[in-house]
Parts: structure tokens; sequence; C-alpha cells
């Protein structure tokens, strides 16, 4: 096969129609203000809506709401955190900041992602809160995840931010933990023109603190005798001992992701046909393993992970992406580098972890081109790229 098309690794997941782009000119053209007006309490409440939760708030990204998490909770250093390896960074950030134990869960040999059972083996007397991670859109097992963290009295932070839309057992992830983190970067489902995040809750008290630490710790007065007497707002602490940050999202911010929130499970089931082509036209083909979908789950599909094993033919990942790169045009990755291999988790002790299934997967792991904006033409030169490229590692 001659290289027909390029294929890279989105750098945007969900581009903007030419009609969303003209109503967020508008909205910039018209907008009273561009900081914490109407267009970001409609996008919170729009959000909060869709979730079924009480509160959502508007954060610059996904790891400033994971902040804003481990805030509310008051983690201390030596408070032991259950976390798994295989994920993003920003997952851990706030815990090591804090110098709180971060303790690795595996995952689960067919997901992917958090493995309940090895999390419950490794919960100590110390241990405060576990961050399920919906990784690559699939929801953890949070039934399971639930009655484990209540017997235990632990907290639950929830790290949504590739899985915007997935649901387990018909509710939608986000819901189900003390506070939920999601994620608006350009490379997510939703995009929030490139930087942003939310962070949700259904306890009015976590939602009140949230907001005064969201904003510099500006809060309205709770009497003024005028609206310049005694002063704007007030600037309150919201938590003893916490000094506030500015993690305000941005007015057109808010109004393009309210546009894209229209259409996030139009994007989500586009993604779902694609995703399914793919996987159904390559089974013959048992040396790559796409990522098993529990009955009880349905994926926000943010990637296209998959597990390949060349060992029969003396080939592996790397041969895989490799010849896909260099004769076909198409770009792969992998992901993610567990984070106990990473020089900043192990220049803070974290040299390795009981995680064999993680370091099993991350080797043996590559991550396709995939969005919802991929054209027929596009879907199947990667299908036929695979299948050739792995017929010829075969000999």
């Amino acid at each position: 096969m001659s290289v027909e098309l390029k294929l890279d690794f989105p750098a945007i997941q969900t581009r903007y129609t030419e009609k969303e782009i003209k109503e967020i000119a508008n909205a910039i053209q018209n907008a009273k203000t561009l900081s914490m007006g109407p267009y970001l309490k409609a996008f919170e409440e729009q959000f909060a809506a869709y979730l079924n939760v009480r509160h959502a708030i508007g954060v610059i990204n996904a790891s400033s709401a994971l902040e804003l998490a481990v805030m509310l909770l008051d983690i201390q250093e030596g408070d032991e955190v259950i976390l798994p390896a295989h994920t993003f960074t920003s997952t851990a950030l706030p815990f090591l900041r804090r110098k709180a134990q971060i303790v690795f869960a595996d995952i689960d040999p067919d997901t992917w992602v958090m493995d309940v059972e090895d999390a419950e083996k490794k919960i100590s007397y110390k241990t405060r809160v576990i961050v399920p991670v919906h990784l690559y859109g699939l929801p953890v097992q949070m039934d399971e995840l639930k009655t484990l963290a209540e017997s235990h009295g632990l907290f639950i932070i929830e790290d949504c931010a590739q899985s915007p839309g997935a649901e387990f057992n018909g509710k939608k992830v986000g819901v189900f933990g003390n506070v939920g983190c999601f994620s608006f970067h350009g490379q997510k489902n939703i995009t929030t023109l490139g930087e942003g995040g939310m962070i949700v809750t259904s306890s009015d008290d976590f939602a009140n603190k949230i907001l005064g630490l969201r904003k510099i710790g500006q809060r309205p007065y709770k009497s003024q005798t005028k609206y310049w007497l005694p002063a704007m707002t007030n600037v309150i602490e919201a938590i003893p001992g916490m000094v506030p940050f500015n993690f305000a999202l941005g007015e057109i911010q808010a109004y393009a992701g309210s546009l894209l929130l229209k259409r996030l499970d139009e994007n989500n089931e586009k993604r779902r046909k694609i995703r399914n082509q793919i996987c159904q036209s390559l089974t013959h083909h048992p040396e790559l393993v796409f990522q098993k979908i529990p009955s009880n789950c349905t994926s926000a599909y943010h990637l296209l992970p998959a597990y390949f094993n060349g060992e029969a033919f003396e080939k592996t990942r790397d041969d895989l992406i490799e010849l896909l790169y260099t004769e076909y045009g198409i770009k792969s990755v992998i992901q993610y580098y567990p984070l106990y291999r990473y020089e900043l988790f192990q220049k803070h002790g974290y040299i390795s972890a009981e995680c064999p299934r993680t370091d099993h997967f991350f080797d043996h792991m590559v991550s396709f081109p995939f969005g919802s904006d991929l054209t027929d033409q596009e879907v199947n030169y990667l299908i036929d790229s695979i299948d050739e490229a792995i017929y010829k590692l075969k000999g």
C-alpha cells in the first residue's frame, strides 16, 4: 500500500463548526464582561443539569479542579491516597505537593482502568481517599468502589478528565464520588478553547468552599448599606488556613463549552461507531486487543488504545508503531508512562510499585490516531494500514 494519507495524533479532538465560530465571535462582541459573568453561570448550570448533580463550578483546567478537591479534603503530609499509576500525571500532582503518601493501584487486565480488588488490598489505616480515573473514557466499576470506600470511611475523588458523558449503570460519571473533576483541554471530547475544567459535587458545603477558593476568596457580603460599602466584594478564608487561588474559567471559554456540550452525546456516539468499526475490522489479528467495555458501562471513547503482543513472531509494539509511521504516515503514540517510572516521582521516593499488569500493559500498548472528526476515508485508511502492517510484521 502506498502512503495515501498522513494521520497524526490529533491536537484538537473536537473542532467548532463554522456556525459555532460565528456564535463565539458574536459572544465576544456583545459580552458585558469577560470574567465571572452570565456565560459562566449558564455553562455551570447546563453542565450540572447534564450530569444531574447539584453543583458544577468552572475552573481553568482539570489540574486546578483536582487541586481544589485535595484542598477540600484537607489532605495532610503522611495521609495515604490510592490511585492508578496508569494515568496522566495531573491525577497525582496535588497529593505529591502536599507530601501525601501515594499508593499505586494496579489496572484491570481487560479494561485497563483501576482494579477495585487491588485497590482494596492496598487500603491501610492511613488511607483517606481513593481516586478512580475513568481513563480513555471508560468508567471504573463504581458500585464496587463506592461500597469499598463507604465501608472504610474513605473519600472518592473522580478523575473524569477523559470521560465527559460516560455512564456507569445509566448514571453519568462524576456523580459517584464526593467530587468529580473534568477537563476541557483541546485534546478532550469537549473543549473550552484549549483550556478549561469543571469540578462538580452534590455537597452544598463543598460547593460553598470551592467558590471561596476559586476566585481569590471573593464572595458577596451578607449585607451592604450601599453597593460600594464597605467594599465591592468581601474576601474570605473559605477553609481555615487555606489561601485562595484564582482558578476561574473565562466567559468566552464558558460560552464555547456550552456550545459543544449541546452535541457532546452526539459526538460520543460518533466516536463509538468509529471505534467499533475499527475494532471489528481487525478481529482476525489476535495479537491486537482493544479495550473491553463492560456491559454496565458506556464509554466516552476518548482515545483508541490497544494491546499488541507480537512475541510469536518476535516483534514488539515499537515495531508496529515504527512501521505504521515510516511506511504509512500514521503517527501512533504510547500512553501513559507508569508514574513511578517518571524522574519526578522517583525523586520523591516512588521507585517502584506492585503493579505488574500496569507495567505489562504499558510495555505492549499503542494508541492509534482517533477523534470524532475522522472522515470515512481516514478510518478506512487506518484500518487497512494496521491490517497490512501486522501482516508484514508476521512475515
